[in-house]
């Protein structure tokens, strides 16, 4: 399985025998039994690893773009709410 690799991290084999280390910006292909682990689908879904449509580079930039808002965490900011609204007050401003 082709991956890019967002952190340095070690891939364990599900028995402990075996390991494979990625070192951050790797890009290539992992053995099956690391993409097959529990642990390898935690890091996919955490964003540390991404998982390319193909080996394109096109699909390699896309992959590896923040998800969520314009600091990559979170949610995106709704179209609803104005971009340049004035500050609230808050409770101490009262």
């Amino acid at each position: 399985m082709f991956i890019v690799a967002n952190r340095n991290m070690i891939l364990p084999s599900q028995d402990g025998s075996q390991s494979f280390r990625l070192k951050r910006g790797f890009m290539g292909n992992i053995p099956d039994w690391a993409a097959g682990t529990g642990y390898f689908s935690a890091l996919v879904k955490d964003g540390k690893i991404t998982v390319p449509k193909s080996r394109k580079d096109k699909d390699v930039r896309s992959s590896k773009k923040p998800k969520g808002g314009p600091d990559g965490k979170g949610a995106p900011p709704s179209e609803d709410s104005p971009k340049d609204a004035p500050p609230q007050p808050g409770p101490e401003d009262q």
